[in-house]
């Protein structure tokens, strides 16, 4: 609605024109009124009405100097002038004050109308102009850091070929206030549970309050962002101070941006911290430092913040691929002992966290682990759901698992899915528990066999072979061949040392070329190399967590 001030020193007049006119049929509605120049002055610089239908001849100030005022003050009030015949020649004066019109008494209401509806469609176009002006204003402003962004995107990603003046005179002309001294990068990362049209401007926000906590903190100064790098925001600065304080710092500004976005904001945050460096040309460095910072709340779902200078060196290289025993779990599965293969699970996953390789090595050793239980899933065949999650395939879930955590969970709840599954189809009968219990007791044995273990359980041989395969899923020799061989692993690992024969003897072979012969079959390596092999992956403790310390940091 048109707002319109009506101002006259005497009430009458005022009342009469109020209710001579249909105001909100024109779009219009009367917002005040004045009886003097002074009063309606007072009101134009707190209100600003749009049309103010102003008398010529008032007291304290007239409506000319009213006018006057109003044009020096800038205000976007129109005038339409009210006069007597005799004050006709002060009307003319109107034309110096930019007035719209001016109207004669006694006021005729169709003219006032007319001349309202005019002034309405003078205020539409004017309106459109300011809108097309503040658009153009805007669309000029958001070019502008649209241009910031692309120069600093390209700059971060190593993508900007230039020397380190024309950087400095590419970032002036981008009036980018960023120096190329302790420069510092921060990765921040919106878990967004459903994803909508609303992100960038989560993105955008969170960019925004980061900044402010960041310049509030002293320390850190020429403070940019980029936004649209889908679901994250970076921020890029110079970082001035000594490196453990500036972490502190960081830390508190982080703690208090979280809480505010846990309050307000259906969405939870992570970043990654580089180190510092110097010189423009660095920033593809401490970009990538950032991130690899930020991989690391894939082993860590109780913290959000990381810094580069605190993580440990990642090989890549996974000694998980070489030394997990998948052997081992199928037997377990085979036999019933859900808590033996948990354990396997857990000692699993304790060295996936342990050597940390990047996300998507380890999602890799967990595909190897899932695969066992789609081999078995298949070989007993188990409903499909036994190896879904949430509607979804295990392995899907293992790909869009955000921490180490939540893929062990996974795997964890499909394991123990299928050991339900098999112990409610089948119930290992007492004899063949019977068996198992004897051959673990008497596989050092060399003369062990069928018939010897038939007899300890008061059963004929092809009975107990046949009952045992089909319970067991594994004949009598391939069970008493796995606890052999598992044995003399342990024991190639504990005595390392240890003589051949002596080796093949604690395990129920006389001949140690046959041992050799089993032991290659079963583990793919003879005995030597498997020892010489076990012996090369156990770097010490002290050299798989060793810091990095190239380059600048952020904590001396």
């Amino acid at each position: 609605m048109i707002s319109v001030l009506i101002v006259d020193d005497e009430y009458l007049i005022r009342s009469l024109i109020r209710n001579s006119v249909r105001w909100e049929a024109y779009g219009m509605e009367v917002v005040g009124e004045a009886g003097d120049g002074e009063s309606a002055l007072s009101f134009i610089r707190t209100f600003q009405p749009q049309i103010a239908l102003v008398d010529i001849n008032m007291p304290i100030l007239n409506g000319l100097e009213l006018a006057q005022k109003v044009r020096e003050g800038n205000y976007k009030t129109h005038i339409i002038f009210l006069t007597g015949y005799r004050d006709f020649e002060y009307a003319k004066q109107a034309v110096t004050y930019q007035a719209f019109d001016y109207l004669l008494k006694p006021i005729d209401a169709d003219e006032l109308a007319e001349t309202l509806i005019r002034l309405s469609g003078q205020i539409a176009r004017e309106q459109r102009l300011v809108d097309h002006v503040q658009k153009i204003e805007k669309q000029s402003d958001r070019g502008k850091r649209l241009l910031r962004e692309r120069f600093l995107r390209r700059l971060v990603f190593g993508r900007m070929h230039m020397t380190q003046q024309q950087l400095t005179e590419q970032m002036r002309r981008l009036e980018i206030s960023l120096e190329p001294r302790n420069l510092a990068v921060m990765v921040v990362e919106l878990d967004l549970t459903d994803r909508n049209e609303d992100d960038g401007l989560y993105v955008y926000a969170v960019l925004n309050m980061l900044e402010e906590l960041l310049e509030a903190s002293g320390s850190f100064s020429h403070i940019e962002g980029i936004s649209e790098i889908d679901n994250c925001a970076v921020v890029l600065c110079n970082a001035d101070g000594e490196g453990r304080e500036l972490c502190r710092l960081l830390r508190e500004a982080w703690q208090e941006l979280t809480g505010i976005v846990g309050e307000h904001f259906p969405f939870t945050l992570a970043a990654g911290v580089s180190r510092r460096y110097q010189g423009y040309d660095r920033l593809g460095t401490a970009m990538q430092e950032a991130m690899d910072a930020l991989g690391e709340k894939f082993y860590h779902s109780d913290r959000s913040l990381f810094f580069q200078s605190e993580a440990p060196v990642q090989t890549g290289n996974l000694s998980i691929f070489k030394s997990f025993n998948f052997e081992e779990l199928q037997l377990h599965i085979h036999s019933g002992e859900r808590e033996e293969g948990l354990q396997i699970f857990r000692e699993f996953f304790r060295q996936l966290r342990e050597e940390q390789a990047p996300e998507a090595v380890s999602k890799m050793a967990a595909m190897g682990l899932a695969a066992v239980l789609y081999s078995l899933s298949a070989k007993y065949e188990l409903p499909p759901e036994i190896m879904q999650s949430d509607g979804e395939s295990v392995s899907r879930r293992i790909d869009k698992s955000c921490t180490c955590d939540e893929m062990e969970r996974v795997l964890t709840d499909c394991y123990n899915r299928l050991m339900d599954w098999l112990q409610e189809s089948r119930k290992v009968s007492k004899l063949v528990h019977m068996a198992k219990e004897h051959i673990q007791q008497n596989y050092t044995s060399s003369d062990l066999s069928l018939k010897k273990i038939a007899a300890a359980v008061f059963a004929a041989p092809a009975y107990v072979s046949s009952l045992f395969k089909k319970e067991m899923g594994l004949s009598v020799t391939e069970y008493i061949t796995v606890c052999r061989m598992q044995r003399a692993a342990e024991l190639l690992h504990s005595r390392p040392d240890s003589s051949l024969t002596a080796i093949s003897e604690q395990v129920g072979y006389t001949d140690p070329y046959y041992f050799s012969r089993c032991f290659k079959r079963y583990y793919g390596v003879t005995p030597s190399k498997f020892l010489f092999s076990h012996a090369q992956q156990e770097p010490a403790g002290d050299e798989r967590r060793e810091r990095r310390d190239e380059g600048g940091t952020l904590q001396n």
